[in-house]
Parts: C-alpha cells; structure tokens; sequence
C-alpha cells in the first residue's frame, strides 16, 4: 500500500528549520504588504516612505538590514536605525575585527537624528578611542540604554570617562571599571544601572545614589573591590529593587532605601543593616551554607527586618541560622514573627542539617502563610540523633495549626521515610488546606510509571488529611506546569 500523501511537506523538516521557514514566511508577507503588493488601497502599502522608515527605525538593526534585502524600497532604512544591537548573539558569528569593522561602518553610515540603544560585546583593547566616538555619536543622539559587555577583554576596560551621557535611562556594565568624579554632570535620569564583573568603591555607589535620582532598580553582579555596600537612597522616590549577586568581597550591606520593595541576594552570610523596618514585597536570600556561629548571629538580626515581608525564597542555611539552640545562656528558640507573609519558598540544601522540626518551628511564626513550596530535588533529610530522641516527639506533639494555609507544592520528592513524615504532618495541620501537588525529583530517577502506584500512594496520604476537601495530586516532574507557581522562579 502505498503511503499516504502528506499535505504539507514541512513536517519532515527539523523543528528549527520549520521555524525558520515560517518566521521567513511571515517576515515576507510582511514585506508584500507594506511595499505595496496589496491590491487594498487602505492598506499600509500606501503609507509614505518616512513613515515606514521610521518603523523601521525601531526594531533591532538586524531585522532592519534583514527588511531592507527583502524589499529594495527599504534597503536603506538601517541607515536611520534606532537600536544599534552587536550583543554576544551577533559576537560568536564573527571575529574581532569583522566585528569591529562592522560595528564603525553602521556608526559612519548612521543619518538618523536618535540612537535609542547601543549594545556592543568584544575585545575592547587598544580600542578605546573607538569606542569614545561611538558614544560621543550616541550621547549627541540622545541614546537611552547602553550596553557594554567587554567580558572577552584582557584588562579591565575603565569607562568612567565616556558616561557623561544625560539621556541615559538604562546602563549595563559589565567588566568595566567605574571611577566616577564626586560631580556628576550625567545620568541625571537613570532608571536602571546593571554592573557585573565591575571594580567598584565605596565612593562610587555613593556618587551613584547622590545624583541619580530616578533610580529604580540596582543589579550588582560578581563586583569586587567593595567590602560595605551602603544604599543611601533616602532621597530617592523610585527606588524599589535592589539585587546583589555573588559578590564575594562584600561583608556588610547597609540599607537606607524607604521605596525599597525588592531585595535579591546571592551570596554568603553577611550582615544586613536596615535604617527601618520595610513593607518589601519579595524578598530573595540565596545563602552559601556556613557552620560558623557567627553567621547564624546574623541571620537572626536579618530575621526581625522582615517582619513586614509578602514573599520569601530562601534556602536551608537561612532556617539553620534560625534554628533552637543556646541563647543568652537557656537552650530556647528565637522569637520572632513574619507578619505579612503570604507565600514561602525554600530550597533544601544537599550539606544541610535543617530537619523537619526546623521548618515547623519556622512555619509557627508565619502567621498570615498561604502558599508553600519546598525543593527537595537536591536533598535528603539526615536527621540524627537529636531528632529521633528529642525533636521527633516534639513534632508530633506540635501545638500550632497554620489556619491560613491553602497551597504547599513539594517538588524532588522521593517518597523517603522523612519527606513522607513531613508531608504527613504538614496535612495535619494545614487545616484548611485546598492543594497539596506533590512532584518527582528532575533528575528522573522516580517516576510514577503505573496508576495503581498513584492509587496506594493516595490512599496513603489522603489518610493523612484534616479537612476532607484537600486535593491531592502526584505529577513527574516534567508535568510540574500548573497555573500556581512561585512569583521568584529564577534562584542561581
């Protein structure tokens, strides 16, 4: 018999040739209408040619050259473009000098009177002066955001003296140095300043947070140099995500910020001062693990400033700070109460000690708790001594009911005697608990293969139920896609 026919031929192609194909069909009927093709004389073939250049002029300065070898009638268009894009996408396709010869050709060749955006990434040695002329075109064009990313570069590039540039709302840096003068005549209306792999000082951030003061977002990535990070931003009446990351040198953070909303950090332990008490919003803490007293000193003065905080993703380390232990010379817990926290996110830790008394007695002092959502995929609970001979009877007989709980997601769970234990108590005592979603580790070891699996396990764990209307519901990790997920998704 012979096969049947295929309607459309595509199918045999691969997915990205398919896409390709139809991101290229689509790109050309584009054209056919805007360059007149269309019989329909309302249509956008009509619209005059400094029109169409102008919308031309928006996009990105590769599909303005992709439109213009499509259409003659806009082959010149690039020449008005408004968003110079060379980024790492565009770097691997061609070598340094290609690249730069490029680059200088789009520069000499631009007669638009803007230049919205400018993103550039090579090897900027030995082309400083280039590049200061390419910003002194952008900074007379009134250029909105820069990107420089000069992480294939040998030394340090120094660019504090091509950042004069007022229109700037946008700045990307990343393996720059920043040596800013105390009178700062540009940035005046910087909006968001993103650093990685940048020498920075203590000067610096404080010349930064003194003149820029439309400022609303701070991301400061792998920075060094800098050992007290100080946000001084009193001032400002925009300012509301702040965001550290592997920062390595730092060791206190100081926080004057009252718009402060967001806080994102990812590092070691250090110290946190807050000039007052903020109503943040979500608050990230990606602690590296630490068997040093003293950091869990730390976490304990954090704890209490953010009394007022809706969201919270953190890891192990952070409960570990928290845990039961000696204080002020009685073995006691730490008291303290997160009074607005509507939703938790914790991932456990492969070195963690943390066990399930540690996540109860921090559940207690969440009052207003609605959604949880714990990851075990890298973990197993090794409890210890301690737990079976003391912390495991006080679970049992734990005095707290958390009244506002209606969601708890568990992902990487194994079906292990102590994730099963907390499950079980987690049930008992989310007393009105509407879901509980229960899914296997990624790593694809365990998976529920048969229903009559899903059937005992279920059985099992309904039984575990306080109220009869929890919904339970096991899922293999690749179909972990449900409407609820946490509003911090990105944690490394």
């Amino acid at each position: 018999m012979a096969a049947p026919k295929r309607e459309n031929q595509t199918v045999s192609q691969s997915p990205q040739k398919r896409t390709k194909k139809v991101h290229n069909q689509h790109q050309n009927n584009f054209i056919s209408h805007i360059d007149g093709v269309s019989s329909n004389p309302n249509r956008s073939g009509n619209l005059p040619d400094d029109i169409l250049d102008r919308i031309f002029s928006f996009l990105p300065i590769k599909q303005a050259v992709e439109i213009g070898v499509l259409s003659p009638r806009f082959k010149k268009s690039w020449l008005f473009n408004r968003k110079i894009l060379f980024d790492r996408e565009f770097s691997r396709h061609h070598d340094r000098e290609e690249y730069i010869h490029i680059v200088n050709h789009v520069f000499n060749s631009h007669v638009g009177s803007r230049i919205q955006s400018l993103s550039l990434c090579f090897d900027p040695t030995a082309k400083e002066h280039m590049i200061e002329r390419w910003l002194k075109i952008c900074a007379e064009k009134g250029i909105e955001e820069l990107d420089l990313d000069f992480f294939q570069g040998r030394d340090v590039f120094k660019i504090s003296q091509f950042l004069d540039i007022k229109s700037l709302t946008t700045l990307k840096l990343v393996y720059c140095e920043v040596d800013l003068p105390p009178q700062l005549t540009g940035l005046s209306f910087l909006t968001t300043l993103i650093l990685k792999r940048v020498d920075l000082n203590i000067k610096t951030m404080e010349t930064l947070f003194f003149h820029c003061l439309l400022l609303e977002t701070v991301d400061l990535w792998q920075c060094s140099n800098i050992q007290h990070l100080k946000v001084c931003a009193r001032s400002l009446k925009r300012f509301k995500v702040l965001k550290v990351r592997h920062c390595i040198e730092i060791l206190s953070i100081d926080i004057d910020a009252p718009t402060l909303r967001s806080i994102y950090y990812i590092g070691n332990v250090v110290k946190f001062q807050f000039a007052e008490v903020l109503h943040l919003d979500e608050v990230l803490l990606n602690f590296s693990p630490s068997r040093c007293f003293a950091k869990a000193s730390l976490v304990e003065n954090l704890v209490s400033d953010l009394s007022y905080a809706n969201v919270l993703t953190t890891t192990s380390a952070f409960l570990e700070g928290l845990t039961t232990r000696i204080r002020d010379g009685a073995f006691r817990d730490l008291q303290f109460r997160l009074w607005n926290l509507k939703e938790f996110q914790l991932f456990m830790e492969g070195t963690s000690y943390c066990n399930l008394f540690d996540i109860a007695s921090f559940l207690k002092n969440c009052p207003s708790l609605e959604k949880l959502f714990l990851d075990l995929n890298d973990f197993s609970f090794d409890c210890g001594f301690y737990w079976e001979l003391h912390q495991k009877q006080l679970l049992q007989y734990f005095p707290h009911f958390f009244t506002s709980l209606k969601f708890i997601k568990v992902r990487g769970f194994k079906f292990q005697k102590h994730e099963l234990e907390l499950v079980r108590f987690l049930l008992g005592k989310a007393v009105f608990l509407e879901t509980l979603v229960l899914v296997t580790p990624r790593t694809g070891r365990i998976r529920i293969y048969e229903p009559a699996d899903a059937i005992n396990y279920k059985r099992l764990i309904f039984s575990w139920r306080a109220s009869p209307k929890t919904n339970i519901v096991l899922l293999d990790h690749y179909h972990d896609k449900g409407p609820v997920q946490p509003k911090v998704s990105q944690f490394g």
